[in-house]
């Protein structure tokens, strides 16, 4: 039997293993709104800003790029 192929990309791709293991704490534990003053919401905005900071250091970029 064939195996399927998924030629879909544009509206949506695996996940890889270490971007899902990134991300569980925040879809099971860190949950809030990062636009929120609350605690989660903080959280939330804390590990985007981390985030961002990362990539751009990843690219040579300014954070503001």
């Amino acid at each position: 039997m064939m195996q399927p192929v998924y030629l879909d990309y544009n509206a949506t791709t695996p996940v890889a293993q270490e971007v899902m293991n990134a991300m569980v704490p925040y879809f099971r534990d860190h949950y809030g709104n990062p636009s929120s003053s609350h605690f989660y919401g903080q959280t939330a905005k804390k590990a985007i800003d981390l985030a961002r900071q990362n990539v751009a250091s990843l690219l040579g970029a300014d954070l503001s790029e």
